[in-house]
């Protein structure tokens, strides 16, 4: 889990920075400087500006600051990113920004956090969301982003953008690294350029470790498979003084366990009764494999044509992200109760996006700057086939009477459903800003945006799993003939129209320091519930978000300290929900909560103590108070904390023919199965308090070339992990210490780094799951050391 489960489905390979050195006016290396102090170049608003005068809190890094923190993937930001957070549930990676998000999931349950890759929307996927180097810069918006960035941005958006290839000399380096678990990581990046104006950039990477834990089954040592990454990306680009073309492409194969093998802490009481409980350890007990195996590939296509008055974009991009193995032991015990698989599960999307800019040569540019686009997105994901089975032992004077014979000899009742979601969504948006004068600016935007969804392929089957010549194939394929057919589903299509505005003022009282207040709207599109095994698939609303702030952004101390701050608030609207529970008569379950609230206040700082006596010694930091709760949630659905089963809106009423109704012991009516008001709970996964500071110090040894070192320093409160509130459902407050120490030798582009990440070998949650058989809980990894080798072969051949 060193790696994160997070939205970027086209590379899975570390930040990767390529300039370890500055060039002078002349071309010639300039030395060496702490590589925390730095200003940089975004483009948070669809055009290049300095992150100082950006109205937006925005968190930027460039690629060679991200080398200097060790970040190795997005989960990563959040070490450096306060108010940002990153869980798992079932192989899903579930991102909050400023107490803003949802713990819904499946490749149909659209993030919260939209993220980017060299403006490329990425969909949503099971497995690993990370990044393919080399990387120019990322950039964290925090906030509704709907204007610009359009749907599935009420909390904020993550930016990444990648090095473009260079056009008049060879650049490349070599990276590997190992450490403690087995780890070994490898990276090659090459950019040649090709003749004037042509150019490429090459990169491959390879990864993987041992498990940090082992898996037994009635004490019995069990196999299981290790992480690992591998693949590659290609960009190309042919730039002429009016025109120019880039085209991306990238492949990634991967495999890990992350939180869908986990360990049942609190089994259920009844229907985990007799489970044992096991001790968070890194050591599992279950019977039945889990993990995830995905490849993602992906195929995009920039053009730009600058004519004159304006300057013209288009961006294409083809995605596929085809998980061809996910398994989970849902009673997570070494007992066969429970459990779901599937070798079909896919998201299809592609995206076009036309852009009309302003430039320097538009009437009116000395005080108005504008850009007006098209974006279109068409996507088809979810479940081809996807399995469940419950032990028939395990079940026994719990299945239905209706069922009768049919079921009453079968060891396992294997059941079949799917679900795929298909999406057609339409935006134009357009945002201006307006100089008044150099100390004022006001910026107006708006986005319309029409989208429809249908779902399909939602039929339940009995699978016969008895019948002579059964075997993992039938699983895998194609074939359906030992499929009794149960019931049929469907759902009309959902249409929504939105409208996301944003106003934003600056004023600069000075040439060092801008004071901004913005008010902007976002959504996330409605959505069906696309794994019911027994009822019609649950439409959910869409969510709104609202969210006003007031900020500064200012330098001090003759610019040797940055400092930057705001107070915010934002509602959400129908926030979307989701728990898996196959007793709520649903398996998955999606629902709205009324709305929700969010009130912070945040900081961040850059800070050259010394300038003049220690030039080399760079200290940042930041920090982010909220206070996130529902505000209107009656509707309330969960588990119960005595009995362990399920409450909510939904049941065992709702499964035709009784099927797999389970005739409890104890009355599910009433108080215990009804749903409950959760208004006034916390909002899931949104510590009030985050916190981050590290201390970087560069020294320069002359000849013998120069030293990093550097501490980082990260907190987090405690936090709910359920809507429900439960006391035994919460992460408690961790604190993550990292080490490193870093060796340059610029004349040979040479980088060695020892480090240590986790020193104080902190046990924290990445995984806190609520479901039917009791708590199930994935550890973060645990402290990982390492070394790592940086070669620049580009100093020789330049």
């Amino acid at each position: 889990m060193k790696k994160s489960v997070l939205a970027v489905a086209v590379a899975t390979l570390p930040l990767l920075a390529t300039a370890t050195y500055a060039q002078d006016g002349s071309g010639t290396k300039a030395k060496r400087s702490n590589r925390l102090l730095e200003e940089v170049v975004v483009t948070a608003q669809k055009r290049e500006e300095d992150s100082q005068d950006v109205p937006i809190a925005i968190q930027a890094f460039s690629g060679d600051k991200l080398d200097a923190f060790n970040i190795e993937d997005t989960a990563d930001l959040q070490r450096i990113t306060p108010g940002l957070t990153f869980t798992y549930t079932y192989g899903y990676t579930l991102i909050y920004l400023r107490g803003v998000g949802s713990d819904a999931f499946l490749p149909n349950a659209d993030p919260s956090v939209a993220t980017y890759i060299d403006g490329i929307n990425i969909p949503a996927s099971q497995g690993k969301q990370d990044t393919l180097g080399p990387v120019k810069r990322v950039e964290v918006l925090k906030g509704p982003q709907g204007t610009l960035f359009g749907r599935n941005a009420t909390a904020g958006a993550i930016s990444i953008v990648t090095e473009d290839p260079p056009v008049d000399e060879i650049v490349g380096n070599v990276k590997y690294a190992t450490g403690n678990y087995g780890s070994e990581e490898y990276q090659a990046y090459l950019g040649l350029p090709i003749f004037d104006g042509l150019g490429v950039t090459l990169a491959a990477f390879k990864d993987g470790h041992e498990n940090y834990g082992m898996n037994y089954n009635n004490g019995v040592e069990q196999p299981i498979r290790e992480d690992f990454s591998e693949g590659g990306r290609v960009k190309i680009k042919w730039d002429a003084d009016e025109f120019s073309a880039t085209l991306i492409g990238s492949y990634v194969n991967q495999y890990n366990g992350n939180s869908l093998t986990q360990e049942n802490t609190r089994p259920s009481l009844i229907l985990g009764a007799g489970a044992d409980v096991d001790e968070p350890d890194r050591e599992t007990h279950t019977n039945f494999e889990g993990g995830n195996g995905t490849i993602n590939t992906m195929f995009g296509a920039i053009l730009e044509w600058r004519p004159g008055p304006v300057d013209l974009k288009f961006t294409y991009a083809d995605q596929l992200a085809d998980v061809d193995f996910g398994q989970y032991d849902y009673d997570s015990t070494d007992e066969d109760r429970s459990g779901f698989f599937t070798y079909d599960q896919y998201n299809d999307q592609q995206t076009y996006e036309f852009q009309v800019l302003s430039n320097n040569e538009t009437p009116g540019s000395d005080s108005f700057e504008w850009i007006a686009g098209y974006y279109r997105l068409e996507a088809e994901g979810g479940f081809g086939r996807l399995f469940f089975f419950v032990n028939n032992g395990f079940a026994t004077g719990f299945l239905p009477k209706a069922l009768g014979g049919l079921l009453a000899d079968q060891p396992k009742v294997t059941l079949e459903s799917g679900g795929l979601l298909y999406t057609e969504s339409d935006a134009v948006y357009f945002q201006g800003t307006y100089s008044f004068n150099e100390d004022w600016k006001l910026t107006l935007g708006a986005r319309y945006q029409e989208e429809t969804r249908e779902i399909g392929n939602t039929n339940l089957y009995l699978v016969d799993t008895l019948s002579p010549g059964m075997d993992q194939s039938y699983y895998e394929g194609d074939d359906y003939s030992r499929n009794t057919l149960i019931s049929e589903f469907g759902g009309e299509p959902l249409e929504e129209d939105t409208f996301s505005p944003k106003i934003s003022l600056q004023w600069f009282p000075d040439e060092t320091t801008q004071i901004y207040t913005s008010i902007q709207r976002g959504y996330k599109s409605p959505t069906y519930n696309i794994v019911n095994f027994f009822g019609d698939p649950d439409a959910v609303e869409g969510e709104e978000a609202t969210a006003i702030e007031l900020g500064f952004k200012s330098e001090w101390l003759d610019g040797t300290l940055q400092l930057n701050g705001a107070i915010y608030a934002s509602e959400t609207k129908n926030l979307l929900t989701g728990i898996v529970s196959f007793t709520s008569g649903a398996i998955v379950r999606y629902a709205n909560a009324g709305a929700a609230e969010a009130k912070g206040v945040e900081m961040d700082m850059q800070w050259q103590p010394m300038p003049n006596w220690n030039p080399g010694l760079a200290i940042t930091g930041g920090a982010s108070y909220v206070n996130s709760e529902f505000t209107d949630y009656e509707n309330g659905e969960g588990f119960d904390d005595t009995t362990g089963l399920y409450f909510g809106p939904g049941g065992l009423e709702d499964i035709p023919l009784g099927l797999l109704g389970i005739e409890l012991p104890i009355s599910t009516g009433g108080v215990i199965n009804g749903p409950r008001d959760f208004t006034g709970n916390q909002v899931p996964r949104a510590p009030k308090l985050t916190s981050s500071v590290s201390v970087n110090q560069y020294i320069d040894i002359g000849d013998f070339g120069g030293l990093e070192l550097a501490v980082d320093y990260s907190y987090k409160s405690e936090y709910f992990t359920t809507p429900q509130n439960s006391p035994f459902y919460v992460q408690d407050q961790y604190e993550i210490w990292s080490l490193r120490t870093s060796y340059f030798y610029d004349p040979w582009g040479l980088q060695l780094t020892a480090f240590v990440d986790n020193a104080k070998d902190k046990d924290y949650y990445a995984s806190i799951l609520q479901q039917d058989f009791g708590r199930s809980v994935t550890l973060a990894p645990p402290r990982l050391y390492g070394l790592k080798i940086k070669w620049d072969f580009d100093t020789f051949l330049n």
